[in-house]
This record gives structure tokens, C-alpha cells and sequence, in this order.
């Protein structure tokens, strides 16, 4: 059985599913322009946190190679991305990230 069978996504969405190991595996869609992507990668699954389709920026992203850390990750990301998403609608479309991490642009 698939590890994300048994997954609560919270508010999100699934929009992609293929339970092949291949590059693309997962995606999660949730509120506020946020998106939760895993795949797998050469030799190892990358999980990916991406807001407003920037995907050379990820929020986050978590790697292993051991498909036993994968409900630990996705617990993780799924926890980390609810908060993202829901900061980002409560203070005016701007994540925690952006709030935070990037500094003003002047």
C-alpha cells in the first residue's frame, strides 16, 4: 500500500496521483496559491513546498532515498504548507516566508 493512500492532505487537494516510482508522483493543491509536489528523482524522492508556481524558489523541500521516511516527511511538508497557506490568507496573499525570510524589496 501507498504511503499516501492513507494521508490527510488538510484543506488540500490532489490533483495528481501515479503510484509509480517516477518522476512525478504527487501533487497537492492548496488554498492561496500553494502546491505540494513529491517525485522521485534519480535515487531519491524530493518533496516540494512551491507558492505561485515558482519553481525555482520552493518554500521548502525535503529529500530521502529510504521510502520508510516518506510519512514523516509528508507529515512534515503537510503541516509546514497548511500554515504557509493559511498565513498567506489571513495576512493579505504574504506567507510566513515572505513575511520573514525575504527581506523588503526597496
Amino acid at each position: 500500500m501507498q504511503v499516501w493512500s492513507k494521508m490527510d492532505f488538510g484543506t488540500g487537494k490532489i490533483i495528481f496521483l501515479d503510484i509509480t516510482q517516477k518522476e512525478d508522483m504527487l501533487q497537492v493543491e492548496y488554498p492561496n496559491r500553494f502546491l505540494l509536489d513529491m517525485g522521485w528523482y534519480q535515487d531519491r524522492y524530493i518533496l516540494s513546498i512551491i507558492q505561485n508556481f515558482d519553481w525555482t524558489h520552493p518554500v521548502q523541500q525535503y529529500e530521502t532515498a529510504e521510502r520508510n521516511q516518506l510519512p514523516k516527511l509528508l507529515t512534515e511538508a503537510v503541516r509546514l504548507v497548511e500554515k504557509e497557506s493559511q498565513s498567506a490568507g489571513a495576512n493579505g496573499k504574504r506567507s510566513y516566508y515572505e513575511r520573514e525570510l525575504v527581506p523588503p524589496r526597496i
